[in-house]
């Protein structure tokens, strides 16, 4: 009966308030942090890139490959800079309009604030253009925000294994339309 009820408040702990406006505080650090994330990706910055995840996704994908955290991020500055070689990020924007917050507390007691950031850049690699449309998951940990995109099932399972309160809930499809 005590395992019940500890799973039962585990999970209400990890349930999100309702959506509200958020703070000018909250705003002004939300944005200023999204636009250095959208320049890292315009110039190409693997490291930029990698160091705006959230600790907890890393931590997460660390425990379920076996590798350490340091390791891990190495390996990803790799990955992301080998997979934006050769294509130009342009146009990268974040709709500030009409995005609202929502609080959740982890079962560890953390206190977390998230969005969804609609995002849209133009892709330029092999002489082909694109305009990419995605959602990103913007999470506020520790006063500090960090970014994920959550742009397919697979990056929204990781997504939900470090924050549970995500878990069933829709998010905007990615679009990406070829502009030639």
């Amino acid at each position: 009966m005590r395992l019940i009820l500890a799973l039962i408040l585990s999970a209400l702990l990890a349930v999100p308030a309702a959506a509200r406006p958020l703070s000018s505080d909250e705003e002004a650090a939300l944005w200023k942090s999204a636009d250095a994330y959208l320049r890292a990706i315009g110039r190409g910055d693997a490291k930029g890139i990698v160091a705006a995840l959230p600790p907890r996704i890393l931590n997460v994908f660390a425990g379920a490959t076996g590798v350490e955290v340091k390791k891990l991020e190495e390996t990803l500055v790799e990955q992301t800079a080998a997979v934006t070689k050769g294509t130009k990020f342009s146009e990268l924007a974040a709709k500030r309009d009409g995005v609202n917050a929502e609080d959740a507390v982890l079962a560890d007691g953390t206190a977390v604030t998230w969005v969804l950031v609609p995002t849209s850049f133009v892709t330029e690699s092999k002489g082909k253009k694109a305009r990419n449309n995605q959602p990103l998951l913007a999470v506020r940990e520790a006063d500090k925000w960090y970014f994920l995109r959550i742009d397919g099932p697979e990056r929204q399972q990781m997504a939900t294994l470090a924050y549970p309160f995500l878990a069933g809930m829709a998010f905007p499809a990615a679009a990406v339309t070829p502009l030639n």
